[in-house]
């Protein structure tokens, strides 16, 4: 009986922790790489002004969208 108990309490530390590692992949590192799966499309899309800032970003904006919204895009050359 003592092995299965052993067994049982292994199985519920692995269940856990495989539930915490999912958690932090959904809460916490997912919306990071969707955000920056959105900025690549968006950016491939874009309309740069000429030049960049001092972070090597250039200023961009949405050719098919009828607000002026600008937004930055790594600088393409």
């Amino acid at each position: 009986m003592k092995e299965a108990t052993g067994e049982l309490t292994g199985s519920v530390i692995v269940v856990s922790a495989v539930a915490l590692l999912t958690a932090f992949f959904f809460m916490f590192i997912w919306p990071m790489v969707k955000e920056g799966m959105t900025n690549r499309a968006t950016c491939a899309n874009a309309v740069c002004d000429n030049g960049y800032n001092s972070n090597g970003m250039a200023y961009c904006k949405n050719p098919d969208s009828n607000n002026s919204e600008v937004f930055e895009c790594p600088f393409r050359g």
